[in-house]
């Protein structure tokens, strides 16, 4: 468990599946995040078992009353071995009721910190749909890079999105940490 001062991040659980049936069903977290569509509480079940089975997948909770509104997790990023052990992907959605009040700042910051610090990861990769304007603003106020976009339609028929590519350097991170301490 990951813990700050207004919010915390758990393992997820099987519980957890009603809320994940609620976003499941809300196009918009599907539209913005690619959040998988779910359409009974039987697939929503199966998918909480999915995060809860992930090593770096967490649920994003208030401390004030535990309730989960949101989830953060870090991926497999890299193309070797070497890279794989040093380089992650981290990828994030909060309930749109819980926007605009900092708590996926607070999230991002407790996972860079324990990626950077107790991980030992030298970069974190992160990737948004190209329209989704508040997750890049959130990125580079805390100090991701864009450095790519990618075009899937370009890749293959069956996707027609485009995605935007933000890089946070572990040298980058601590010297944020420094400026902000001192």
């Amino acid at each position: 468990m990951l813990d700050g001062k207004r919010i915390y991040l758990r393992r997820f659980q099987v519980t957890d599946a009603p809320v994940l049936l609620k976003w499941g069903q809300n196009h918009r977290y599907h539209r913005l995040a690619g959040f998988e569509v779910f359409n009974n509480l039987q697939e929503a079940k199966k998918g909480a078992q999915e995060y809860a089975n992930r090593k770096n997948s967490f649920a994003l909770c208030l401390k004030e009353n535990n309730q989960l509104i949101g989830l953060v997790e870090l991926y497999e990023r890299g193309i070797d071995e070497a890279s794989l052990l040093k380089t992650k992907e981290i990828g994030f959605m909060l309930e749109q009721d819980f926007e605009g009040h900092g708590y996926m700042t607070e999230a991002l910051k407790l996972v860079l910190h324990d990626a950077f610090e107790q991980m030992g990861q030298t970069e974190i990769w992160a990737g948004t749909f190209d329209t989704n304007f508040h997750s890049q603003e959130l990125l580079e106020r805390i100090g991701f890079k864009y450095v790519y976009t990618t075009d899937y339609a370009q890749i293959s028929n069956l996707f027609s999105y485009k995605e935007k590519y933000y890089l946070l350097k572990k040298e980058e991170w601590l010297k944020m940490v420094s400026n902000t301490k001192s």
